[in-house]
């Protein structure tokens, strides 16, 4: 047999050994990913694969170490330049936790003064972690898209640059010496119709809570509700839409507590202090009450809310009243009313 035939039988030789290592190492690979919670692991493997099948070079080029000197190819029988060698490093890595959305806003989960463009996204930290990957979908990801890779000692990415008033998904990957983790359960987020800071959100949980919320009785819950939603059409219909009735009325301010605090419309800080409507004194459904009209996803006792809800008032109406979208009976007398829309 001649030196080409035998070079020959080696190649084939080697490149079905190469097969049979990278089946062999695709399995590891596979048990390692099912037992990814477990301990940390570590093995290493080496196959040497002829870069001249044009298989083997799609497969394993990209983790490709060194090329196969010339002696060390002498002995192998094969070309040097043909031979490669790989070496692949397989370690268990643990599934990322995400932690839970924050309401009733502290600029955590939905940040302070941007809820309407960014989300934040936060998890627990993983041991033995080059990087974590955060990846979303909904609004402009319209499939699973990378958005960001952070080091080791990030344990929460602000994503930016998203939708108004629209529900997105996120999921986070941790990676160790070029193996991946699971990925962790979704999270699904909504931005917010409106901005606001601390001040603003507590002005609106204030104002609720001054018209209904101090009543504890279930015939409040929607009221509660609508007077919310009040709040929060309003000033959406301002900013954000330009509505003929309310642009021109709340134009002057530049944020919701000032609208309440001093337009005229709503009670001042001070007539809400006096009256005990501190945010301290808010209760458990008026600031999901809020948080709802807000990001337009929480029911409270299965009420939705009304995006057509503008004014309310406690003035004597039936609930006849054409005026009247919901009107509900006082205990002491006479009705308070919601209106769809403002007479002036």
């Amino acid at each position: 047999m001649g030196n080409n035939e035998i070079k020959n039988v080696m190649k084939r030789t080697f490149t079905a050994a190469m097969a049979v290592a990278m089946i062999a190492v695709f399995a590891a690979e596979t048990q390692m990913g099912a037992s990814a919670a477990e301990a940390v692991d570590e093995t290493e493997s080496v196959v040497y694969a002829d870069r001249s099948e044009s298989a083997a070079d799609e497969t394993v080029s990209e983790n490709a170490d060194e090329t196969v000197d010339e002696t060390e190819a002498a002995e192998l029988g094969v070309d040097g330049p043909n031979m490669i060698i790989v070496r692949r490093k397989y370690v268990s890595v643990d599934k990322v936790k995400l932690r839970g959305e924050i309401k009733y806003n502290n600029g955590e989960t939905h940040p302070w003064g941007a809820q309407t463009n960014s989300l934040k996204i936060r998890w627990n930290a993983v041991d033995r972690v080059d990087n974590y990957e955060v990846w979303a979908y909904g609004g402009q990801y319209t499939k699973w898209t990378k958005v960001k890779t952070l080091a080791s000692d990030k344990l929460a990415f602000t994503v930016k640059n998203l939708y108004r008033d629209t529900q997105y998904k996120f999921k986070v990957r941790a990676s160790y010496s070029g193996c991946y983790g699971a990925y962790s359960d979704v999270q699904t987020l909504k931005t917010a119709r409106i901005d606001f800071d601390k001040a603003g959100w507590e002005a609106m949980c204030r104002i609720v809570y001054h018209e209904v919320g101090g009543v504890n009785d279930k015939m409040w819950n929607e009221p509660i509700v609508h007077v919310a939603d009040c709040i929060v059409n309003q000033y959406e219909g301002a900013k954000y839409l330009n509505d003929p009735i309310w642009a021109p009325y709340y134009k002057n301010y530049t944020s919701i507590q000032n609208i309440i605090y001093y337009s005229g419309g709503f009670m001042s800080d001070a007539g809400l202090a006096y009256d005990g409507a501190t945010y301290a004194n808010t209760t458990e459904l008026v600031r999901n009450a809020v948080y709802g009209a807000v990001y337009d996803k929480i029911k409270v006792d299965n009420i939705p809310h009304d995006r057509k809800v503008f004014f309310w008032c406690n003035t004597y109406y039936y609930p006849s009243s054409y005026k009247v979208a919901y009107a509900y009976k006082i205990p002491w007398g006479g009705y308070f009313a919601i209106w769809r829309e403002y007479w002036g």
